[in-house]
């Protein structure tokens, strides 16, 4: 199967669990996760028109979909009661909330690492410390904007109880640094799986 109809499947099941989980969200009345689903909208027309001159690895595309299905479930569906957000895996050490945050930043590295190795110098390229240390700021820099997007529902939708305190904020930001610098040891191992053009 050719990588651009790959790409094609990737984009039309993220079509697929966005509509479903509108409706899901819609029904529920959860108007934050509506607010998501926007935004996670317009990012994917963003990707999808960036992917028409970069062609990110469909493995890369298919990560970001992985992500998107685990930030909508995690805020429409519930195990015994508790929203998937909130359950723990291990009891105030690890939660799923930890495991999107980094799942989504160490995926995110690799899809600026990706966009940037293009534009990058042959002196950068060969400093791996460089290299590291620009994508880690990159993907916090990001990981930032996402949090300044959780603020703004709180604000307008009022979603802190959802959302969480300023622990939850600090602890996101720690695991989207954890997800970047987990990339960064990976890219090290082989930087051309990573980008093969």
């Amino acid at each position: 199967m050719q990588e651009k109809t790959k790409a094609s499947i990737v984009l039309y099941f993220t079509i697929f669990y966005l509509f479903l989980f509108t409706i899901i969200s819609m029904f529920n009345k959860n108007y934050e996760f509506i607010y998501y689903i926007f935004i996670l909208t317009i990012l994917i027309i963003a990707i999808t028109s960036i992917n028409k001159r970069v062609n990110l690895p469909v493995p890369l595309l298919g990560a970001l979909t992985l992500i998107g299905v685990l930030h909508v479930i995690g805020g429409n569906i519930y195990m015994d009661g508790i929203r998937l957000y909130d359950l723990w895996f291990i009891q105030d050490v690890f939660r799923y909330d930890n495991l999107v945050h980094f799942l989504s930043m160490f995926a995110i590295t690799l899809v600026l690492y990706n966009l940037l190795n293009p534009y990058l110098s042959e002196e950068i390229k060969k400093n791996s410390f460089l290299l590291y240390t620009i994508l880690v700021l990159m993907t916090l820099g990001l990981g930032s904007l996402n949090e300044i997007i959780e603020f703004t529902s709180v604000v307008f939708l009022n979603a802190a109880e959802e959302v969480g305190d300023y622990m939850n904020n600090a602890v996101d930001l720690l695991f989207n640094f954890f997800g970047a610098l987990g990339a960064c040891i990976l890219l090290s191992l082989n930087r051309k799986y990573f980008h093969p053009r």
